[in-house]
């Protein structure tokens, strides 16, 4: 199995190619992480939850409110006005000013700042893992155009061989050495390599398609695949690193966190409320009463909303919220743990058949030079010589579809432990934030106020 895994190794090493100026597979993937919309998308909705989050800074700041009126007003208070103004009608005015301060309010504010320092978590987690998708489609796009490339000189090889097999074929039957029947037959094949060719070139426009489509532009020069090396030795290793590194795992472990803190909100709904307030107001003719009047004022004011409807409601919802995203937790470690056990399955059977195939097509080249040596001689028909080309190019065709395939498996290891992107140079912290609110929050709810969000570069 070693020397498998060398043979598949020395294999890979074949991809390199390519020039100075060619367009290689890291500037693709970071092309497309920069300029694609889906990801330009995520971004801004990592940015807008932020934003979200450093709203909540007004929670923990006062509210001061300046109102005002202006009325007419009759008023009849034996207790409290003069005779002379009983039942008077009055033009009455006031304009005041109040200052709010939330000091107690069952931990709702921290909960509602836990609770969207773990969204900002979640959507930069998302971020993240939209980057590993997008740089894997980039991956893939990249080795299936590489590879409609090498099918096209492929099949443009097949093509020279069959003419030059067609040009001796025309000397021998113009000599009389071989019938007409064989010019017909080599004829026919040429063209059945033609059309062969026409079909693969066509394929290799769509696969140009595609990666205009993914990378954002036209590719602009000769592709190259650099040799790379798998990123675990087993089949559980793979596994186990691909749960622990998942973002997708991250993301469903930050949605359970954040359902608890959502849950904690409805609980602080039910809670007293106290508050310190401050205020002044002047006016004239308030009330009934002649004249100016002014009123200022400090003090607690406690508010419990002590009966609600709809409060059973509201928390069965979050229970089921909650049991929502235990379950989808579950789900996410199981797909992820499945997607690495296929992937190593592939990655596997891929090697393998990059080996075979190679050893195949080196017994077909030398069958084919021993069949083209006989027909020479008069020992082998004009058919076998033919099949023997046919049989050679098909095993070649089906290797470079092969090592293609084994490449990208390997690049799908890398994904399924979200380190694609960063595998390319492009690290989480080139990402317009950092995925550590929650952690800064249940530290201190009101650090998460104090950052600035950078543009991306």
């Amino acid at each position: 199995m070693k020397k498998l895994r060398t043979g598949c190794l020395a294999a890979a090493a074949l991809l390199v190619a390519g020039s100075a100026s060619s367009e290689t597979l890291q500037q693709a993937v970071r092309t497309a992480l920069t300029s694609n919309p889906e990801i330009r998308a995520t971004t801004a909705e990592a940015r807008a939850s932020a934003y979200d989050l450093l709203k909540l800074q007004s929670e923990y700041q006062p509210i001061v409110t300046l109102y005002g009126k202006a009325q007419t007003q009759r008023v009849y208070d034996p207790g409290s006005q003069v005779s002379t103004d009983l039942g008077d009608t009055k033009f009455a005015r006031q304009l005041g000013i109040e200052a709010e301060l939330v000091v107690l309010d069952g931990n709702r504010r921290a909960n509602l700042v836990y609770s969207n320092a773990a969204r900002v978590d979640g959507n930069i987690f998302r971020l993240l893992d939209a980057s590993e998708t997008m740089a894997l489609n980039v991956v893939e796009v990249y080795i299936d155009l590489y590879r409609h490339l090498r099918l096209q000189e492929a099949a443009a090889r097949n093509l020279r061989r069959h003419r030059e097999i067609g040009q001796k074929v025309n000397e021998l039957v113009d000599g009389g050495r071989l019938p007409l029947s064989d010019r017909l037959q080599v004829d026919d094949r040429i063209r059945a390599a033609q059309i062969a060719l026409i079909d693969i070139r066509r394929q290799g426009r769509d696969a140009e398609a595609r990666y205009e489509r993914i990378v954002g532009k036209k590719r602009s020069g000769p592709v190259s695949l650099p040799g790379v090396k798998a990123p675990a030795n087993s089949q559980e290793a793979l596994a186990r690193s691909a749960v622990d590194a998942s973002y997708r795992v991250r993301i469903a472990a930050i949605e359970v966190e954040r359902a608890k803190y959502e849950g904690a909100v409805v609980e602080a709904d039910r809670m007293p409320r106290l508050s310190l307030n401050a205020g002044a107001k002047a006016g004239r003719d308030i009330d009934g009463s002649a004249g100016p009047q002014t009123d200022t004022y400090i003090g607690l004011r406690l508010n419990w909303i002590l009966h609600k409807g709809g409060r059973d409601a509201e928390r069965n919802a979050w229970v089921e919220r909650k049991s929502k995203a235990l379950a989808e937790q579950h789900v996410a470690v199981g797909e992820v743990r499945e997607l690495a056990q296929r992937t190593w399955n592939s990655y596997i059977a891929n090697g393998d058949r990059v080996h075979l195939l190679s050893a195949q097509l080196n017994v077909n080249r030398d069958l084919v030079g021993q069949y083209q040596s006989e027909f020479e001689a008069g020992t082998r028909s004009l058919l076998e010589v033919l099949d023997a080309e046919q049989s050679a190019f098909n095993v070649e065709f089906e290797g470079i579809s092969a090592q293609a395939a084994y490449t990208f498996s390997i690049y799908r290891m890398l994904a399924a432990q979200s380190r694609l992107a960063k595998h390319f140079g492009v690290k989480p912290s080139n990402t317009a934030l950092v995925p550590d609110f929650r952690e800064r929050a249940l530290a201190n709810p009101t650090s998460v106020f104090k950052t600035e969000i950078p543009p991306m570069e």
